[in-house]
């Protein structure tokens, strides 16, 4: 069993990093103001450049690691994913084994959910898996399925979905949403749909639809320009997405009506030939259809996306990664924006890493430690999430 409770504490990249982000520094709040506009029915909050409560540093202190080499159920060979439930128990889909291992808040062992087949309660690969308000465990079996669990480990049902999706996540109100890949064949070019489909797997409703780039004579080309739809749940009742190349964030309900939506003022940049080229060279890493990719025009936006990922926390609070242009590609830090679960503009925040959830005063990461040729599961304490303000 691994239990690594270290009482050391990660300084978030040092005295560097500390003087960019300050240790809970405080914006001008009494000079800070977004407007609050109904546009076409909907209330829209166009936040300032800046945030509210300036830059925020987390004090974090890892007090959990679980991943080794010596017992097999803790053995993640090749990568991993991870979700936390209510009670924090940690469950981790491990891509080398295909399985699912269910851990305790202390990190021990308490189950494997499913297995490999094609039978009640298996699977053919798990590539994610997510925990739903009562704990219930679903398990992305490739995109084209989910299968279900209690809490207790008990199979529940599999839903299969009759579209391809690139993505897929829990929706509002026990929904299920997705992304389809765009197409070069599409029918006025290749676009970004996200589906909302009912919990027994039937398409609801699309959601959303933005331009695709990347497309060449009889070719599809994903890069790193490309773009494209981010998303995740506000709340039990209610979605964040929105699409990269704006900065602007929808939310819906679980009916698919749009509540809420807000921007942040910010300024578009160029993407510059050094760019272009080392996209070329080292930036497309997916294509459909014949064709050259050395070649292929790459098709990009007049300008770079504004972030890449969203996650949320069980506050309701957005964390929305920004872009880092190809040049920065080995950069390990990332620039996260904060909005309020109302849209409003908190806080800048630098991260030494990407978590894949942020639940109960801890951020959780996947480690791909290459020396050792596994992946960890790290879970940090933050020490100071009560300085961390809201509205």
């Amino acid at each position: 069993m691994s239990r690594a409770r270290t009482g050391r504490s990660l300084l978030v990249l040092g005295a560097a990093l500390l003087m960019l982000a300050g240790c809970s520094k405080k914006g001008d709040v009494s000079g800070w103001k977004a407007t609050v506009q109904i546009v076409d029915g909907v209330k829209t909050i166009r936040n300032p450049e800046t945030p509210r409560y300036g830059t925020f540093a987390f004090d974090l202190v890892e007090d959990l690691a679980i991943g080794n080499e010596n017992e097999d159920a803790y053995l993640f060979p090749t990568g991993a994913g991870v979700a936390v439930d209510g009670e924090g128990r940690i469950i981790v889909v491990d891509f080398g084994n295909r399985r699912v291992q269910v851990f305790d808040k202390n990190g021990g062992f308490v189950r494997t959910l499913g297995r490999v087949g094609q039978g009640p309660g298996e699977y053919k690969f798990p590539s994610d898996v997510m925990v739903d308000a009562d704990g219930n465990v679903s398990i992305n079996d490739a995109a084209r399925a989910l299968i279900s669990f209690s809490p207790d480990g008990l199979f529940q049902k599999r839903v299969a979905l009759t579209t391809s999706l690139s993505l897929l996540t829990l929706g509002p109100a026990g929904t299920i949403i997705g992304e389809t890949p765009p197409s070069y064949r599409e029918e006025g070019g290749p676009k970004y749909k996200l589906i909302q489909f009912g919990p027994g797997g039937e398409m609801l409703r699309t959601l959303a639809e933005f331009r695709a780039y990347g497309a060449s004579p009889g070719m599809m080309l994903r890069h790193w320009y490309s773009g494209g739809l981010r998303y995740c749940l506000r709340s039990e009742d209610s979605l964040f997405y929105g699409y990269s190349l704006d900065y602007r964030i929808h939310v819906v309900d679980g009916v698919g009506r749009e509540i809420l939506a807000f921007t942040k003022a910010e300024k578009s940049q160029e993407i510059t030939g050094e760019e272009a080229d080392l996209t070329r060279k080292e930036g497309i890493w997916a294509s459909e259809g014949r064709g050259d990719r050395s070649t292929a025009p790459l098709d990009m936006p007049d300008h770079r996306p504004f972030f890449t990922r969203f996650y949320s926390d069980d506050l309701g609070r957005l964390y929305v990664i920004r872009f880092k242009p190809i040049t920065e590609k080995d950069v390990k830090t990332s620039d996260i924006d904060v909005f309020s679960k109302e849209g409003r503009y908190l806080y800048r925040v630098t991260w030494p890493f990407v978590p894949q959830v942020i639940k109960g005063r801890f951020l959780y990461e996947v480690r791909d430690d290459e020396e050792a040729g596994l992946t960890r599961i790290i879970r940090y304490r933050i020490r100071n999430w009560d300085d961390f303000r809201d509205e």
